[in-house]
């Protein structure tokens, strides 16, 4: 990812290094009419996402994600739907077995600001994961 969480370049980007993406801009397109590369260059209008909150544009960005394998234990989980007793019945034939059925994997992590904070302390060198499951524990 070759911007900070401020939306700033990185040094790895050394022409834009410091500089906001979207006041890059114009510079990127300058320099890519310079070099001869670019094929066109306009105004797109379409919906853009804002923050709720602060009403500021919002950039997309790669981030590290944790993912659980359910479609490794697909099987399990549909025999398992069979013990429980629901109410009412048809959730555990239809809904929610077609949801299971249908699984796939689940990407549990969400960005701090968005979702649940997940109880894991991990090595830089990804050789020691510390799962913390309880304030105890903690």
């Amino acid at each position: 990812m070759p911007m900070d969480a401020d939306g700033k370049f990185m040094p790895s980007v050394s022409d834009y290094s410091g500089k906001y993406f979207k006041d890059a801009d114009p510079l990127i397109i300058k320099d890519l009419k310079d070099r001869g590369r670019l094929v066109s260059s306009g105004t797109v209008v379409h919906s853009y996402p804002f923050c709720w909150r602060s009403q500021q544009p919002l950039m997309y960005r790669a981030t590290d994600t944790w993912f659980i394998k359910v479609t490794d234990i697909k099987q399990d989980l549909l025999a398992n739907n069979q013990g429980p007793k629901w109410v009412p019945s048809f959730v555990q034939d239809k809904r929610f077995n077609n949801w299971l059925k249908d699984a796939r994997d689940w990407c549990f992590s969400r960005s701090r600001f968005w979702g649940n904070p997940i109880p894991l302390w991990v090595s830089d060198d990804m050789e020691e994961v510390v799962c913390v499951g309880s304030i105890a524990e903690l």
